[in-house]
């Protein structure tokens, strides 16, 4: 038994040095924090001193002390079900975001296939309509070539028909040269004509005058009432002749007195000597040369004066 009570004594003895040390250790840390720290942990410490010494002062009870656990592990409990519930409403946020991320990228992906649905549509509508126009470019060359010999009729009956107007015009303009040089050849020949007429005209118009001036006397002087007067045509420009005749004669053939020059043409009759055709008496024509004015004219007054002697004559 009394060892019993001396191990016990050396138990409490253990327990009060130990319980010693540890105040030391305490003051000693206590010490060196109270220099370490500052104001404010110089404050805590009061706070908790303060609070020491009021559970110093106000012990509680032990329906006290299972009340607070009580309180404490329902507060726990809470605290608990809290966190669970915002883990479920993290994890529900979670696989919400999860979700629209999904619903995103499948609205993103089908935005984009239905990008490319709509070009490769229009692609595809591209091609169709390259393809529609290059079988419509066969066919139109297929029909070309079907086309291309009677093109080419088309265009031979063409150049045809330009050679044809062409040669045409080309005829009608060499007839309208020939033409022009004819009608320059003509009116070069009558100029020629002209001339030659004017210079016959000029050597049978002295006779001519001379004859004039006789039928003027004559039918002024010597022609009586009876007998029609005489009657002078000048015919030189038109035929190269000029003639006497009586009034009453029907036609020029009809005359009295012709002056003319021989010839087939001009030329021949402006060498020729001049002629004098006498109806009045039956004989050859005189010829005279153009400077015998003077005895042309006493002929044909001489021819003259026998003829009306002659009429006389019959008269009585």
């Amino acid at each position: 038994m009394p060892k019993k009570k001396n191990k016990k004594s050396k138990k409490k003895k253990s327990y009060k040095r130990k319980k010693k040390v540890e105040k030391k250790r305490k003051k000693s840390t206590k010490k060196i924090k109270k220099k370490k720290f500052s104001k404010v942990s110089k404050k805590k410490n009061t706070k908790k001193k303060k609070k020491k010494k009021i559970k110093k002062f106000i012990r509680p009870s032990f329906l006290e002390k299972i009340q607070l656990r009580f309180k404490e592990y329902i507060r726990k409990l809470k605290i608990r079900f809290y966190i669970f519930l915002e883990k479920l409403r993290i994890k529900k946020t979670k696989k919400d975001i999860i979700k629209l991320e999904k619903l995103i990228k499948k609205e993103q992906k089908f935005a984009e296939q239905k990008i490319r649905n709509r070009d490769q549509f229009r692609l595809q509508l591209v091609k169709d309509i390259k393809k529609e126009e290059r079988q419509k470019i066969y066919r139109l060359k297929d029909h070309l070539w079907s086309l291309g010999d009677r093109f080419a009729n088309i265009r031979a009956r063409y150049k045809e028909y330009r050679l044809n107007i062409r040669n045409k015009q080309l005829a009608e303009l060499e007839i309208r040269r020939q033409n022009r040089e004819e009608a320059r050849i003509i009116l070069e020949a009558e100029k020629a004509e002209n001339a030659l007429k004017q210079k016959l005209v000029e050597r049978l118009e002295r006779f001519s005058r001379n004859m004039k001036s006789i039928v003027f006397q004559i039918n002024k002087r010597y022609i009586t009432k009876k007998r029609p007067p005489l009657r002078f045509v000048d015919n030189i420009i038109e035929s190269g002749e000029c003639l006497i005749k009586n009034d009453d004669a029907p036609t020029d053939k009809d005359y009295l007195i012709l002056l003319y020059v021989e010839g087939n043409d001009i030329s021949q009759r402006l060498n020729n000597p001049i002629c004098l055709d006498d109806k009045t008496d039956i004989g050859y024509p005189k010829n005279f040369q153009p400077k015998n004015i003077f005895d042309a004219s006493d002929y044909i007054i001489d021819r003259l004066a026998v003829m009306f002697d002659k009429e006389r004559k019959l008269k009585k």
